[in-house]
């Protein structure tokens, strides 16, 4: 059995499950670590160093390449100005609507 590895922090669970699916979608088995006291105080994970992403030593060059890969995709389409087609929010909402 393989040790885990921790790979990356992040300031929410969020953050880090979003990662850990994009490593899933890729094969990569990754596993979110928080001490949140059950998500009732958020907060308290950034008293504990923040959010952990762990995945198995044998997968760990390989997540990191695949998170390095994203990045540089995302830093890529935004300097383009590219990534955001669809996301135009309509400045109004039902709320505002007569």
């Amino acid at each position: 059995m393989d040790d885990i590895i921790e790979i990356a922090t992040f300031g929410t669970a969020f953050e880090a499950r979003a990662v850990a699916a994009h490593l899933a979608s890729e094969g990569i088995r990754a596993s979110v670590l928080t001490d949140n006291a059950g998500g009732a105080i958020p907060s308290m994970s950034l008293l504990e160093g923040g959010v952990r992403l762990v995945v198995a030593a044998s997968d760990v060059e390989r997540a990191r390449s695949v998170i390095k890969e994203r990045i540089s995709t995302d830093d890529a389409e935004n300097e383009r100005g590219e990534g955001d087609e669809g996301n135009e929010a309509d400045e109004t909402t039902e709320w505002d609507r007569p």
